[in-house]
């Protein structure tokens, strides 16, 4: 694995070595940082179950302002942590929550400024994304103008709004897509 852009670009990463963790390949996560392009300079960027670290890592190097990552899993934040030590001259402000995702939003969304990216991507196996947006529709964890990306099996189908937010855009990469979420403008209240 290795960072595909921004100030830390081509530096490698620490990937698993054990059962259960399923890092974003580079080439999606070069896909996706491509999409969002200068977008994520300045951002405050919330990296949900953050595994080896390597999207909020991405958010780093390419200018994100504030990074906090939550991972739960003992050896998943350790690689999380090991790669960030790695990374030269961080200014960007970094926090790690290693606790359950469902336990901390709350807590985040009381201590901490809506995010301007949200990035998801839960173990495939525990089909936790509908629960999550659920939650987050909830809180005052996205800002208005925020968005959420979802890393997901290209087969599983979400419906294409949840409360008041609201699917807009699906790229296919391989076996998985990349679902990009904001809050409806539409005036239509199904919150």
């Amino acid at each position: 694995m290795r960072i595909t852009g921004g100030k830390y670009g081509g530096l490698k990463l620490l990937g698993p070595t054990h059962h259960g963790l399923r890092p974003t390949t580079d080439m999606v996560r070069e896909a996706l940082f491509n999409i969002l392009g200068d977008t994520i300079r300045h951002r405050r960027v919330l990296d949900l179950f953050a595994g080896s670290g390597a999207v909020g890592i991405e958010a780093i190097s390419r200018g994100a302002h504030a990074v906090c990552f939550v991972e739960k899993d003992p050896k998943g934040l350790r690689l999380l942590k090991q790669n960030l030590q790695s990374l030269p001259n961080v200014t960007t402000e970094v926090s790690i929550f290693p606790v359950d995702v469902f336990r901390i939003l709350p807590r985040i969304s009381r201590e901490e400024a809506a995010f301007d990216f949200i990035f998801m991507d839960p173990p495939f196996k525990a089909d936790l994304w509908l629960k999550v947006l659920e939650l987050i529709n909830q809180l005052p964890i996205l800002a208005v103008t925020g968005q959420i990306v979802v890393e997901i099996p290209k087969s599983y189908l979400l419906p294409e709004r949840v409360g008041g937010l609201r699917r807009v855009d699906k790229r296919v990469y391989g076996e998985v897509s990349l679902e990009f979420w904001e809050y409806a403008t539409d005036g239509a209240d199904e919150g």
